[in-house]
């Protein structure tokens, strides 16, 4: 009684730009069966018109309703190993979803024995409180000097947000606006960033061949900042973005000091510019350092602990400057777009062949712990 619900269940699955990507030449139900509960439905499957059948499986739990477990490795269909194949992978997605939930509860400092400790309002508060912690940005817009007209610039921002004026404070250096859940604040300080950090960072920004040299030249800078009050990372970095990105192009900025580096002017207006296309312009939230020692060439990454996440890194491999650099982005792009959790010792896969080993350790080129991948 679930075929038809399962065919387009799996359909709309496939079509996905992390899965298939399409929708398949041909799908049919082609059983089903009853496993801890649940009503699985097996799907067969042809990629193409003149492809091989695949199998695929959803299920229904006892209301009818999907239960999370639509699933395909893309492995051949046979009949007598169908069913098989099919609680492999419910077995594979339990586990899964079993490692984001531990994921989500070591992120907000809990043990899963502490969780089942907990009552049912004490849980809500430890998970309020991990919450508030990710919903802030603050980054410096780098200025050759403090020379600037201030009430320009804030004009410009009053209009671009179209801040009402009951929702907006000002004075000859400081700018404070609320917008939706937010409340932004621009302040003008007519001294470089402290303890030459901007100057330390530039170096890491491989795309911009004058960074520190241009770094250098700066005698002040616009601090930026963003906190959002519903405790929303996706949506205090965005309206952050856009902040800096008009204060950059209203002042000709030197460059942009944010996420662990100093953006070029112009790379930053660019990727900014997706947002209006409801694209996350994941470049500027996350940055991506390569280096070579003598571990070999190694990635991490910086900035994804403003979303409440662990860095991720890769200690010494044999792959290309650029495999590396755009696995990397790859993965960022599934922990902020696709909600993908890791824990330790699972392993991660963007094909149906393809297992690399995820580890939990204290990190090698940032602070604190990171995920490692095998890659």
């Amino acid at each position: 009684m679930y075929d038809k619900r399962a065919v387009e269940i799996m359909t709309g699955w496939l079509g996905h730009k992390n899965e298939l990507g399409k929708k398949p030449a041909k799908i049919k139900a082609a059983g089903s069966f009853s496993y801890e509960g649940n009503t699985y439905v097996i799907l067969k499957f042809k990629p193409d018109l003149f492809g091989k059948w695949e199998v695929g499986v959803v299920g229904f739990d006892e209301e009818g309703n999907e239960c999370g477990h639509t699933f395909s490795e893309f492995e051949e269909y046979d009949e007598t190993t169908a069913k098989d194949q099919c609680i492999a992978m419910i077995e594979y997605l339990k586990e899964y979803w079993r490692g984001r939930f531990l994921s989500e509860l070591e992120r907000r400092g809990m043990t899963e024995e502490e969780y089942n400790s907990l009552s049912e309002e004490e849980r809500k508060k430890k998970w309020d409180e991990a919450d508030e912690q990710n919903a802030v940005r603050v980054g410096s817009v780098l200025l050759k000097d403090a020379e600037i007209d201030f009430d320009a610039l804030s004009d410009a921002l009053i209009q671009a947000f179209d801040v009402t004026d009951e929702n907006c404070t000002r004075d000859a250096q400081t700018l404070v606006f609320s917008l939706e859940s937010n409340m932004i604040s621009v302040a003008l300080m007519d001294t470089p960033v402290p303890d030459g950090e901007a100057e330390f960072y530039a170096e890491g920004n491989f795309l911009w061949r004058e960074a520190v040299e241009t770094t250098k030249q700066h005698q002040a800078h616009l601090l930026v900042a963003v906190l959002n009050r519903e405790a929303n990372a996706i949506e205090a970095a965005s309206f952050f973005t856009d902040t800096v990105n008009l204060c950059s192009m209203e002042t000709k900025a030197l460059g942009i000091y944010t996420t662990g580096t100093v953006y070029e002017p112009s790379f930053y207006n660019e990727w900014a510019g997706k947002l209006r296309n409801g694209e996350m312009p994941l470049p500027l939230w996350v940055y991506v350092g390569l280096v070579r020692d003598e571990n070999g060439l190694s990635g991490y990454t910086y900035g994804l602990t403003l979303f409440g996440r662990l860095e991720l890194e890769i200690i010494g491999t044999s792959r290309s400057h650029e495999e590396l650099y755009n696995f990397l982005y790859n993965v960022c792009e599934g922990i902020l777009s696709e909600g993908m959790y890791f824990h330790d010792g699972e392993t991660l896969s963007f094909t149906s062949d393809q297992r690399l080993t995820i580890t939990k350790s204290k990190a090698v080129y940032v602070e604190g712990d990171s995920f490692k991948i095998e890659y």
